[in-house]
C-alpha cells in the first residue's frame, strides 16, 4: 500500500501486498534488471510527451535521475529514501525540492518485466495526475483517494495498449492481483480497489485510450 507519510497529497504507490487473481494464472518470470527499469521509464517519458495534448496539458518528462531505489541514493528533500519505506512497493512524491520523485523496490519490480511495466505505468499515472492536477479524479468535489488509483491503472492501460512489450492479459492481471480485499471500505485513504475495479480501470484505459481514464472511468467501474 502507499506509505501514509504521502496520503495527505494523494499521490498513492501502486498496490503492492495483493489478493487474489479474480482471472486466475500468473504472470511471466523473465526478470526486469535495471536496464530494462529504464527504458520502461525512457519509454513512458516518450509515451506521455506525446499525448498529453490528449488529455490538454503539458507534460514534462521526469529525469532519469529523479526515478530510482534506495540503492540508487536517490533522494527528497536531502534525504535518502529509506529501504523500508520502499519495500514491496513503488510510490510517487511530487514534492521533493530536487523535482518529482519515482521510488521503487528494485526487489519487487526486478520479479519480473511484467511486474515492472505494470508497476511504472501506474506509477507514471500518478505523475500524470501531479502535472495535471485538474484532471485527477480525487480532486472533484466527491473524489476519493481510490479515484486517483483507479486512474492510474486506467492510464496504465493506455500507455500498456500501445507501448508495452509483455502481453496485455499479463499485465491486466498483474494489475489486479495488487487488488483490495473486498471488505476494504472505498472511503479507506489506502483503498486501491478491488481486483475486479481495478481490471476495469486496466481494460477502459486500453480500450479508450488516456481521454477515457478522465471523461468514462467512473462510469465504467463495477
Amino acid at each position: 500500500m502507499a506509505l501514509a507519510a504521502l496520503l495527505a497529497v494523494m499521490i498513492l504507490a501502486t498496490g503492492c501486498d495483493g489478493s487474489s487473481d479474480p482471472g486466475g494464472g500468473g504472470t511471466t518470470t523473465t526478470a526486469a534488471p535495471p536496464r530494462d527499469v529504464a527504458a520502461i521509464v525512457a519509454d513512458l517519458n516518450a509515451y506521455w510527451t506525446a499525448r498529453d495534448a490528449d488529455l490538454g496539458f503539458t507534460y514534462s518528462p521526469v529525469p532519469a535521475n529523479r526515478v530510482g531505489s534506495p540503492r540508487d541514493g536517490v533522494t527528497c528533500d536531502g534525504r535518502p529514501i529509506d529501504r523500508a519505506e520502499v519495500e514491496g512497493n513503488a510510490f510517487v512524491d511530487p514534492e521533493c525540492r530536487e523535482g518529482i520523485l519515482v521510488a521503487y523496490d528494485p526487489a519487487y519490480i526486478g520479479s519480473s518485466l511484467v511486474r515492472a511495466e505494470a508497476t511504472m505505468a501506474h506509477e507514471w499515472g500518478h505523475v500524470v495526475q501531479a502535472q495535471a492536477r485538474e484532471l485527477d479524479l480525487s480532486e472533484d468535489a466527491d473524489g476519493l483517494p481510490i479515484d486517483a488509483e483507479l486512474q492510474a491503472d486506467c492510464f496504465a492501460g493506455a500507455w500498456s495498449a500501445e507501448r508495452a512489450v509483455s502481453d496485455l492479459a499479463d499485465l491486466r492481471r498483474d494489475t489486479a492481483r495488487a487488488g483490495d480485499p473486498h471488505h476494504v471500505d472505498l472511503e479507506d485513504p489506502d483503498a486501491h480497489g478491488t481486483p475486479q475495479e481495478r481490471a476495469t480501470a486496466f481494460d477502459v484505459g486500453v480500450e479508450g485510450g488516456p481521454a477515457a481514464c478522465v471523461d468514462e472511468l467512473i462510469d465504467a467501474l463495477p
